[in-house]
């Protein structure tokens, strides 16, 4: 991670986020970053699906003792336009 990242807080957002940097991702190339998206989501135990068309989904359940609350949706795209 470059040095100047590596001192921002917090560091495991940072992390993450450099990470995702790293990875090519023009429109219409997304295979590397879906793989990466889908194994983060994956690798934190939270149920993970990439759709027929691509959408990676990834869904956490509510804490405990919130399950009542409105859900949180957040949505971005995959790839950056270089």
């Amino acid at each position: 991670m470059s040095n100047e990242i590596s001192k921002l807080t917090p560091g495991e957002v940072w992390e993450n986020f450099y990470q995702l940097t790293r990875i090519p991702r023009p429109s219409h190339h997304e295979d590397q970053i879906r793989q990466y998206v889908a194994d983060f989501g994956r690798n934190l135990g939270l149920e993970t699906i990439q759709d027929a068309v691509g959408n990676v989904i990834i869904r956490k359940p509510a804490t405990p003792g919130m399950e009542k609350r409105k859900g949180v949706i957040l949505q971005g795209h995959l790839d950056m336009v270089p």
